[in-house]
């Protein structure tokens, strides 16, 4: 084990990357760094450690006869020192009896213990050593040193998240409503409700990270144009037309499950006109305007996969006379994607 230190215990790509890093920040070429030249390269990047702590390293990597400058291998242990988190060092030792590796019985004791594995097989913990393990004598003795260690525990063979859960695995043939739904409340706002800015990109960005229900505040805007924004603040305002066409892209790219679009209707029948318009015009020949059994409360939700559920919400006193927005559910289809707008 103690064969595997500094450069050694590292994997190719690393040792690459440190020698060029240590030729770049050797300014004289005298193939050595000063603890200035040192301190300067940690500043380039970006390593906010205390001036006394990284004295101290420095101190401790400098073991050849020529004191006062690091050497490519001491580099690499000054490296080593700084990169090494404690608390997966003192980890390990926990399970080390202790040593400063693990051999296969500790690693799976560490992960029926620690991690709550089970049927942790040696041959398992073989296969975690020598796809972890950077130190090839390590890996032939079947030892895990820290840098596998560490190695492991930052990839995502180590995270506690169950991989069962990354694809979706729970009873899906439930009644919508009793599921829990993530939700987005004024989904176009970047950032406070008063005076942020207003942006269609917003709907892409939450739909495509799994939000469900969003929201659009309409009001009557310039020019016959119905617009989305905050009402009675300062936020600024985006067309109801590129919302629309932002939803429709961007809705079932990463998820089949339905999205509820909950239109805050503020606006006058004329605009409302306009946006049933764009409705039509977006979703094309894919609509339609069969209506749904309304006395039908309970939606399965293996029936609305791939639906877009909309539900107007009528506001003060502006009047919803226009046949299409008034008491007619549309539905889109297309081969995976079928849309539904329902009027209340």
């Amino acid at each position: 084990v103690e064969k595997c230190m500094s450069a050694m215990q590292m994997g190719t790509q690393m040792i690459m990357w440190l020698k060029q890093t240590f030729t770049e920040a050797d300014k004289n070429g005298d193939g050595s760094l000063s603890i200035s030249e040192v301190l300067q390269l940690l500043h380039k990047l970006n390593v906010n450690l205390p001036r006394q702590k990284v004295k101290q390293m420095f101190k401790e990597a400098d073991t050849d006869d020529n004191q006062g400058t690091l050497g490519f291998e001491e580099f690499c242990s000054f490296y080593k020192m700084m990169s090494t988190r404690r608390d997966l060092y003192l980890l390990m030792l926990t399970y080390s009896n202790p040593k400063d590796h693990l051999d296969a019985d500790d690693l799976a004791r560490f992960l029926n213990t620690e991690q709550k594995m089970t049927k942790v097989t040696r041959d398992h913990c073989l296969e975690i050593i020598t796809k972890f393990e950077p130190c090839t004598d390590n890996q032939k003795q079947g030892l895990l040193g820290i840098d596998g260690f560490t190695n492991y525990m930052r990839s995502p063979a180590g995270d506690i998240f169950n991989p069962d859960h990354y694809s979706v695995n729970q009873d899906m043939k439930q009644p919508l409503c009793n599921y829990f739904i993530a939700s987005s409340h004024n989904t176009y706002l970047m950032g406070d409700q008063l005076m942020s800015q207003s942006r269609v990109d917003m709907y892409a960005w939450v739909l495509q990270a799994g939000c469900r229900c969003v929201e659009v505040d309409c009001w009557d805007g310039p020019d016959g144009e119905p617009m989305v924004h905050h009402g009675y603040t300062l936020t600024s305002k985006i067309l109801f037309r590129d919302v629309i066409e932002t939803i429709n892209k961007y809705a079932f790219i990463k998820n089949e499950y339905p999205v509820i679009l909950s239109i805050e209707n503020h606006c006058s029948v004329p605009q409302q006109k306009k946006m049933a318009q764009y409705l039509t015009e977006i979703f094309g020949d894919k609509l339609n305007t069969s209506k749904l059994n309304v006395s039908q409360n309970v939606k399965w939700l293996e029936t609305l996969v791939n639906d877009l559920n909309y539900t107007i919400r009528e506001r003060s006193c502006l009047q919803t006379s226009m046949k299409m927005l008034k008491r007619e559910t549309f539905q889109m289809r297309t081969a995976q994607t079928r849309w539904r707008m329902t009027v209340n």
